[in-house]
């Protein structure tokens, strides 16, 4: 792919510390290219040449594309001769997606089975006993046989014979069952579960005296043991303790949970700790770590080492580490590893492997637990929605590509060690190979603010030739810890193939701030998230420019959450965009600290204390360059969104409108951050492609 080394734009954007002399010129130069576009519309209009953008000859529409099937969580059984695997398929009219288990032969002899289910059940986590004979999932269909006296929630552990015949439940939980694992031996089954209301507050919430008092009403999950035919019952840890993960031990005597004395995200996420416990009575027999990630546990095959995740300091960057709790030592991963680790298993000699993201790429790699040395045995097409490990070594996954969506795949030890090719096992979205899909190309730029190196996609049209100018999508990606990968970009949020189909050049930049480059790069972004991130994504926007693609008169700019942001920022501090897509977005950062779900350390995080900070926070707020933004912008948010509340929506709606810009909300009634609903999610996609067929 080509290496783009742009020089600084002579029209970069002022930044906040600029004079006013500085804030003059740009104020000109908005006023004369308002004149121009004006008088450039009134020309076309006249001479009848604003014609819209062709979609390519068998182009999807917006609800083909929402309308794909989701493959994820692939489970290879012990021996490797299995696979089962979880399809999401979406459905219309406010219906909840359709989840069901599928298998499938690792040799791919034979064609994907579903385990059947009925029409209302949801199927989803399908997990291998470990003499391979039955597979375990998590289900809210209805059971067989059951005393309908007896309270029973809806989400089950249920077990199957691994030919799916006769599935049966294991659990009868009051409370909804969120995760669950087997013993080693296979004779036991431990499982998580939400703990009902009490009997009296059941009573209070049946006649709507419903009050809740903030952080006492919670209901906490707890961890709960039983046998494998589902009989003897009993809770393991205490009532007042959360619990969102658990690793048990290969000889059965322990438990690593990752817990929190708190319930909600922000525990969750930053104030939750590792512990062992015993498997006997719930003792605790040491804490691991007092600041986990959201890493996954998981012991070693020998019992002697435990994975678990380490939160870094500011809470936007974690480290994967291994305990040996018979020496009480701690070994650090990929610390000079120059990407960001994703998900690791163990191998059965004592490896792990897993994957991590470095530039643009996601990698299968190999990590010695010794000292967390890294090497690199694969690159991958594009996204991975999950991996498992057969004793025989065989790795399956869940893999996405430039030209299709993920699907289930196999690489063989020989194949690992001989550069990666992939045996795909499964189709679940045949009818994408009709579509006239981009061209996907990774990049590189080097930033004008600091010499470094900023990675990015670029989607094309398919039958885009040099020196052709297009119409322009800068989209960024939400975090900002997070990044863009090579691959798959095609669903409601991802909206680069949508545009190339129709004639447009889609950049996803990563910049300072996201993943992919290792901590000290996603650290960039503490206390800037607007200045030093956007002129990495100007500098890669020159690169197009510079290399003949994108038409500097035809170049907008959107996103969801942090890319919201960062569009209403672009539009506040620059006139290199003809218009805006601000999707579920930040506007007032010291707002937002205090009325998100996750308060107390997301936004701090990155600023610091809200109330000593207040200065830092309000020149990091795209609300105080409201009344810079003169072209059309596009707000969408979800009514229920409780990460970046729709008032922050409204907030820069209603600036823009008191501005006298040229402003759209579309508001979606039970929409929550990240959206689930089919219609609304392809409400979004529609309007995205219209609003930009409009403006561009």
């Amino acid at each position: 792919m080509p290496r783009f080394e742009p020089g600084r734009d002579a029209h970069a954007t002022p930044r906040a510390s600029d004079a006013e002399g500085g804030r003059a010129a740009l104020r000109a130069r908005r006023s004369l290219r308002a004149l121009a576009l004006r008088v450039s519309i009134g020309i076309c209009i006249a001479m009848a040449c604003a014609l819209p953008l062709q979609a390519r000859d068998g182009a999807p529409s917006a609800a083909q594309v929402v309308d794909l099937k989701e493959v994820s969580d692939p489970q290879i059984s012990p021996d490797g001769s299995t696979i089962a695997y979880t399809v999401e398929t979406p459905r219309p009219a406010g219906a909840s997606n359709l989840r069901r288990i599928w298998r499938v032969a690792s040799d791919g002899r034979s064609a994907s089975v579903e385990l059947a289910a009925p029409d209302a059940a949801a199927d989803r986590m399908p997990r291998w006993s470990p003499d391979g004979t039955r597979l375990g999932f998590l289900s809210t269909r209805a059971a067989p046989d059951v005393d309908t006296t007896a309270p029973r929630a809806s989400s089950q552990v249920w077990a199957t014979a691994a030919d799916g015949a006769t599935p049966r439940p294991l659990t009868a939980s009051a409370g909804d069952v969120t995760a669950f694992s087997w013993s080693t031996d296979g004779t036991r089954v431990a499982y998580l579960a939400i703990d009902p209301p009490a009997p009296e507050r059941a009573a209070r919430l049946a006649r709507k005296d419903d009050a809740i008092q903030v952080g006492r009403d919670a209901q906490f999950t707890r961890l709960w043991l039983t046998d494998a035919n589902g009989r003897n019952a009993r809770a393991l840890t205490p009532p007042d303790l959360q619990v969102q993960d658990l690793a048990w031990s290969p000889d059965g005597r322990t438990f690593a949970l990752r817990v929190s004395d708190e319930v909600g995200l922000g525990a969750m996420w930053y104030r939750s700790r590792v512990v062992l416990i015993s498997a006997e009575d719930g003792g605790v027999l040491v804490t691991v770590t007092a600041r986990a990630s959201g890493g996954p546990l998981a012991w070693s095959p020998d019992g002697t080492r435990l994975l678990y995740g380490q939160l870094g300091p500011h809470g936007h960057t974690a480290t994967r580490m291994v305990y040996a709790p018979a020496t009480d030592t701690h070994v650090a991963l990929a610390t000079t590893w120059p990407g960001t680790l994703r998900t690791l298993q163990w191998r059965e000699d004592g490896t792990l492997v897993g994957i991590g993201l470095r530039g643009v790429r996601p990698q299968l790699l190999a990590i010695a637990p010794s000292d967390g040395e890294v090497v690199e045995l694969v690159e991958l097409q594009g996204p991975v929605r999950g991996l498992s490990l057969a004793r025989n070594g065989r790795v399956a996954l869940a893999h996405g590509r430039a030209d299709h969506p993920p699907e289930v795949g196999t690489l063989s030890e020989a194949d690992m060690l001989g550069g990666g090719h992939v045996t795909w096992l499964t189709d679940t979205n045949p009818q994408v190979r009709a579509w006239p899909l981009g061209q996907v190309r990774d990049l590189v730029w080097t930033s004008s603010r600091d010499g470094r190196q900023i990675h990015g996609v670029l989607v094309l049209p398919s039958d885009w030739r040099p020196g052709t100018r297009l119409p322009t999508l800068v989209q960024a990606h939400g975090g900002p810890a997070d990044a863009w990968l090579s691959g798959w970009l095609g669903s409601w949020h991802d909206w680069a193939q949508s545009l190339a189909m129709r004639g447009y050049a889609v950049l996803l930049p990563n910049p300072r701030g996201s993943y992919g480059q290792g901590d000290a790069f996603t650290s960039l972004a503490r206390g800037d998230w607007g200045d030093g991130p956007f002129q990495d994504v100007l500098d890669g926007l020159d690169a197009l420019q510079e290399e003949g693609i994108a038409d500097p008169a035809r170049v907008a700019i959107g996103g969801w959450s942090y890319g919201g942001y960062l569009s209403a920022w672009a539009v506040g501090h620059s006139d290199r965009f003809r218009t805006a897509i601000v999707g579920a977005a930040v506007i007032d950062t010291a707002v937002m600290a205090l009325t998100t779900d996750v308060p107390y350390e997301y936004l701090p995080g990155y600023f610091g204390n809200v109330l000593e900070q207040r200065a830092l926070y309000d020149r990091n707020s795209p609300i105080r360059s409201a009344q810079h933004v003169t072209v059309p912008v596009l707000v969408l948010h979800g009514e229920d969104d409780r990460r970046v509340p729709i008032s922050q929506g409204e907030q820069f709606h209603r600036a823009l409108l008191v501005n006298g810009t040229p402003v759209e909300m579309v508001r979606y009634p039970r929409g929550p951050h990240w959206f689930e609903a089919r219609e609304h999610e392809r409400d979004v996609l529609e309007r995205v492609l219209g609003w930009l067929d409009r403006h561009l």
